[in-house]
């Protein structure tokens, strides 16, 4: 007992530490540091664990790539901390409590309205039967090409989420027509026309070879939240009335999804297979805390929605092959 109380002493200051200077945000910050410091210690630990019972000619090898990652992943999390202080910036430094759930209620039109006496959002309607079609060029492991398709279907059905009726939305991913990712998301539109993300259900799959028949398997459902499950909040995923320069969270689910955008413009001049806009695009910037270094430009047309999502490292494209709407 007498080792455990320095210990518990140390645990508390670095807690304290999590809730220093500043307002809400800065706090949640520095408390989210905190949390991936010891991530990247846990982590560490196990690999180690990994190694002592590995082959014994590879264990200094082992154990010397284990502090690697430790410290790629400490690095990692300074990365995110400085990520989230830019939010914090844009943002304020108010703590996040959005205007969704059951109180809110009567801010949130019915789904099944939407298109039919209610005006959908322009840029991202949320109208049963709607459906988009994307394709994106990708270079495997092994260097050859692949095309990546994904098939977004807004569906009939709802679900009560905190209070308020979202739309279900299905988003499908295949490589070269093997099941990659499926996502079953929802969404909610208020009455000044904004779109809220209520959630998302993700899966993610891989097919290995000699598997007979191939069978995708299932590999995590990282990313995914319920609004009003340990405490994971409903963000806006389009403003009804967007504005150049406006930033807002998407999604708020700590450590697990923080999505951003920012309007950049409104005059947005791009061209995909299925769709274009001669300058009358929205053109969005949207990014997350948890990838660092990674951004992503979105086009959007009114009527149709999503065109084309730009990579802006990679420059790779996932482009709008076809519209069809109710």
């Amino acid at each position: 007992m007498k080792r455990l109380f320095p210990l518990l002493t140390v645990l508390l200051c670095l807690s304290l530490d999590a809730f220093a200077d500043g307002g809400a945000c800065s706090r949640t910050t520095s408390a989210l540091h905190r949390a991936c410091i010891f991530s990247a210690s846990d982590d560490m630990s196990v690999q180690t664990a990994n190694c002592l019972n590995g082959p014994a000619d590879e264990l200094t090898q082992c154990l010397r790539d284990a502090q690697t990652v430790r410290r790629e992943s400490l690095t990692t999390c300074v990365a995110k901390r400085e990520s989230r202080d830019d939010v914090c910036d844009a943002l304020g430094e108010g703590p996040y409590q959005p205007h969704f759930g059951t109180e809110f209620a009567a801010d949130f039109v019915n789904p099944a309205n939407i298109g039919h006496g209610v005006a959908p959002n322009p840029f991202m309607p949320i109208v049963a039967g709607n459906e988009w079609k994307y394709e994106k060029h990708v270079i495997d492991e092994q260097g050859d090409p692949e095309i990546e398709k994904t098939v977004v279907t807004v569906t009939d059905d709802t679900k009560l989420i905190d209070g308020i009726t979202c739309r279900v939305v299905k988003d499908t991913v295949f490589l070269d027509d093997e099941l990659l990712e499926e996502t079953v998301d929802w969404f909610a539109q208020d009455l000044h026309g904004n779109v809220w993300y209520c959630g998302e259900n993700t899966a993610e799959f891989l097919v290995f070879d000699g598997d007979h028949p191939k069978t995708p398997e299932l590999q995590n459902r990282d990313g995914s939240f319920k609004v009003g499950v340990e405490s994971a909040k409903a963000g806006i995923i389009m403003l009804g009335t967007p504005v150049i320069g406006r930033t807002y969270r998407q999604e708020s689910s700590w450590a697990n999804a923080e999505d951003i955008a920012k309007v950049v413009s409104l005059k947005g001049d791009e061209v995909s297979p299925g769709a274009k806009c001669a300058k009358q695009c929205l053109l969005t910037s949207e990014f997350s805390p948890l990838e660092p270094g990674h951004t992503e430009s979105k086009y959007y047309v009114r009527g149709i929605g999503n065109i084309l999502t730009v990579n802006d490292q990679t420059k790779s494209r996932a482009e709008l092959t076809s519209f069809t709407h109710r």
